[in-house]
């Protein structure tokens, strides 16, 4: 019994899985509609670069009008589901998202593409049947690999099988990580969530002993999450906090090794490639694909961002907030290093964040842009069940299981018609057709 204990965090994962596998395998007896919802609104701009560049071998996105728009299955009009993601710059046009998520959906989008050259009728162009459907594939299995992460890191963490089996429910269930790994799978931020994951593990790695290894892990990681969304590079600012243990060691090697810097080159790989697909397609090395869309860090909508109806981080997922509500439960110094760099880098991100000119970033469910730093609110979770006590603890899983159902009741909710037009209105109605109030 005692050697199968450790195995329960993974097999309740497996299981949660089986539960997201089973949610998106019920869009193939839905709607068109419903298979469509995969590669939808953003999630197309993401998408895209793959038929961009294996198929049709054109980053200029020529093939929008003639092929994407005249899509039988999931053509049609511009507005709602299906988004035109192309911008100009210098004259040229250009996707204004960024690649790094579609290349992590690459292994789905080629078994697609196979299995629709060789064992279908339908055309191989990218936006038959197979891509949309194994697209959904792409966000559960990137949710699991985000989780074993997680397991992994609550592992470094000291934390016990019970503590990593509920940090695994109240994740799952607690955020929207369910919503962008089964109903927007391709959006960016379930790949964010993995790679930031990493990050954080590679991290807490290089603070209990120092390896080359980690640094151009650690390099490598930063410079994905770099292309798949810039402003997530904010979680850079966790290392001095994390490592301020052995910062000077880790200096020391860097100043007396000169070639030690080149551990850092890795970190240089996934920029030149996307610097080298906009010289192609716009003649530029580096541009701004947003076009007028862009920040004003002079008139952040802070509090709106982190607690209002539409959208609001903590609005949808109260979870986030208690750890540090309910600091002074399970505060422990040995702990203060990871407490001050998490409220730190989460502050600077929400800040950066709350400053983008739509910061309710519609067609979401709580802000999106947050579960890309779930694995560090994640960690905090996981910390608070350690460090309390036997009897705090009681109080803190009894918080953080409301805070949950709260979130589910939200998501069916959302499933049942409300909060799906934007901006939210319907918010309060939500809650009061869930309570029988409506």
């Amino acid at each position: 019994m005692k050697q199968f204990a450790p195995k329960i965090p993974l097999i309740l994962l497996l299981l949660i899985t089986l539960v997201f596998t089973k949610l998106q395998a019920n869009k193939r007896l839905g709607s068109k509609s419903d298979v469509c919802m995969n590669i939808c609104s953003d999630g197309r701009g993401y998408y895209a670069w793959l038929p961009a560049i294996f198929i049709y071998h054109d980053v200029n996105f020529g093939f929008f009008e003639n092929v994407e728009l005249k899509s039988p299955l999931c053509g049609g009009h511009i507005g709602g589901c299906l988004q035109d993601y192309r911008n100009t710059f210098d004259g040229k046009v250009c996707n204004k998202y960024y690649p790094g998520a579609s290349f992590m959906m690459l292994p789905f989008f080629t078994i697609a593409h196979l299995s629709t050259l060789f064992f279908t009728n339908n055309p191989a162009d990218g936006y038959s049947s197979l891509y949309f459907l194994w697209i959904g594939w792409s966000g559960i299995f990137y949710y699991f690999l985000g989780m074993l992460i997680m397991l992994k890191i609550l592992g470094k963490a000291g934390l016990n099988t019970l503590q990593k089996s509920l940090t695994i429910i109240f994740i799952s269930f607690g955020t929207n990580i369910l919503y962008f790994s089964v109903d927007k799978p391709a959006y960016s931020h379930i790949y964010s969530f993995v790679l930031i994951a990493a990050f954080i593990y590679y991290a807490l790695c290089l603070k209990q002993s120092y390896a080359a290894k980690y640094i151009v892990y650690l390099s490598f990681l930063l410079g994905f999450i770099f292309i798949t969304r810039p402003v997530n590079i904010s979680i850079a600012l966790l290392l001095p906090f994390m490592l301020s243990g052995n910062i000077n060691s880790i200096k020391d090697h860097f100043t007396g090794k000169p070639s030690a810097w080149l551990l850092l080159l890795p970190g240089f790989i996934m920029p030149l490639i996307l610097f080298t697909i906009y010289k192609i397609s716009t003649g530029h090395f580096i541009i701004y694909s947003y076009d007028k869309e862009g920040f004003d860090f002079l008139h952040p909508h802070f509090w709106q961002f982190l607690f209002h109806y539409d959208n609001g981080v903590f609005s949808y997922m109260p979870l986030l907030l208690m750890p540090f509500l309910f600091l002074f439960v399970w505060y422990k110094r040995e702990d203060r290093g990871i407490i001050i760099g998490a409220a730190i880098t989460l502050l600077v991100t929400m800040y950066i964040h709350s400053s983008w000119w739509a910061w309710s970033y519609g067609f979401s469910f709580g802000a999106r842009t947050m579960l890309d730093f779930t694995p560090l609110f994640g960690l905090l979770i996981g910390l608070s069940l350690k460090q309390a006590s036997i009897k705090k603890s009681y109080l803190l899983i009894s918080v953080y299981l409301v805070c949950t159902a709260f979130t589910m009741l939200l998501y069916n909710q959302k499933n049942h018609g409300y909060m799906t037009q934007y901006p939210i209105t319907d918010y309060w109605a939500a809650l009061a057709n869930a309570i029988g109030l409506k």
